[in-house]
């Protein structure tokens, strides 16, 4: 594909050679693809979810793009309807937490769309992307390679917009993929019960602290996360099974609390019926996203942080294993009361070296660690 397309409105052919391409990569049938694609109408909109963009060989920068086209809906009694779906009484909330949970549950009202495309302009590059239609759940991934833009040495961020008229930004939605240098360390950090305090084993308060609370940061550690961020090259990649209708106020909070930004890979999500994801989902989930990391940066060390309310654990001990010497080191937080000696540990990590793991505090800052080298 080609992902060098001048700022200029290509002929149509060109055009139309972009969107074959686009299609074929995200492996729908071009034709198919061709004959429903539209563009987006005034009341549709696009989120956007930050992914990576790696250096290539030849220089250049092959970047993620996954988006969410919806239209919102808002018509009267959905909240109601989606609370008593989830088992919560709107009316004992405080008008605050009732006007939060309206806040976070708007995207799960919304209408996916299907067959809609638009064109991407990356800031500081005069490349201009076909995308591919989106699919049937609303959802547009793509892989594309790009000239590198003109970016200060420091940036960390490619940002780009949609454009979704012809001739003319008729609606502009940002976007942004976190630029990851071929070396260096990648911290993978779950959100529920890490880094944010959720109860995720307590299925009422779990969802009182998702849809009603303020987000509730985990005792130090922001402050452990900005130190690791002081070293070079290090970058932060935030994994969770939360569906992806609660990015906007999960990129909040970890801008609020004062978390180093980084890509975001939650869960597929379009139905109220997946809304709480089975362990084997987010299991599932989960490592296919440290799998894809870890096949997308090969040179690059890993550190995996998560909790020991669901299955982390396991997950990050079955990691290790299947990747050694990938892992430079593996932060459990405590939120079950057990300590590193309790014999789900001896489990979770059997044949992990002793010192690569390590279990946190819930209540005090957890101490600096000496990752390997």
């Amino acid at each position: 594909m080609n992902a060098e397309e001048p700022r200029a409105v290509a002929p149509p052919l060109r055009r139309r050679s972009l969107m074959v391409g686009a299609a074929l990569l995200c492996g729908l049938a071009p034709m198919q693809a061709l004959r429903a694609a539209e563009r987006l109408d005034p009341d549709q909109e696009a989120l956007f979810i930050p992914g990576t963009a790696r250096p290539t060989a030849d220089g250049r920068l092959e970047v993620d793009i996954h988006a969410w086209v919806y239209e919102p809906e808002r018509r009267w009694g959905l909240n109601a309807a989606f609370a008593r779906y989830l088992g919560l009484n709107l009316k004992k909330l405080s008008p605050a937490a009732r006007l939060r949970f309206n806040q976070r549950t708007a995207l799960f009202h919304a209408e996916s769309e299907e067959g809609k495309v638009f064109e991407l302009d990356f800031d500081g590059s005069a490349a201009r992307v076909a995308t591919p239609p989106s699919g049937a759940d609303g959802r547009m991934n793509m892989r594309i390679v790009i000239d590198v833009p003109r970016l200060s040495p420091s940036s960390e961020w490619l940002k780009f917009h949609a454009v979704t008229g012809p001739g003319e930004l008729l609606h502009r939605f940002r976007g942004e993929a976190l630029i990851v240098p071929a070396q260096g360390l990648s911290v993978i950090s779950d959100i529920d019960d890490t880094i944010k305090r959720t109860q995720v084993r307590d299925r009422r308060e779990m969802l009182l602290n998702t849809f009603a609370r303020r987000f509730e940061a985990a005792p130090g550690m922001a402050a452990y996360y900005r130190a690791l961020a002081k070293a070079p090259d290090t970058r932060f990649h935030y994994l969770s099974a939360s569906p992806i209708q609660l990015y906007r106020a999960l990129a909040d909070f970890l801008r609020d609390a004062d978390f180093p930004l980084g890509s975001m890979h939650l869960r597929e999500s379009t139905t109220w019926r997946t809304l709480i994801p089975g362990e084997q989902d987010s299991r599932t989930h989960k490592l296919g996203v440290i799998e894809r990391l870890l096949a997308d940066f090969p040179q690059r060390r890993f550190m995996l942080v998560g909790d020991s309310g669901e299955s982390d654990p396991e997950i990050y001990g079955q990691v290790a294993r299947a990747h050694p010497g990938r892992i430079d080191s593996i932060a459990i937080r405590d939120v079950t009361g057990e300590d590193g000696r309790a014999k789900r540990y001896a489990a979770a990590f059997e044949g992990v070296a002793p010192g690569l793991w390590q279990i946190l505090s819930p209540e005090r800052p957890p101490a600096p660690i000496q990752l390997a080298r």
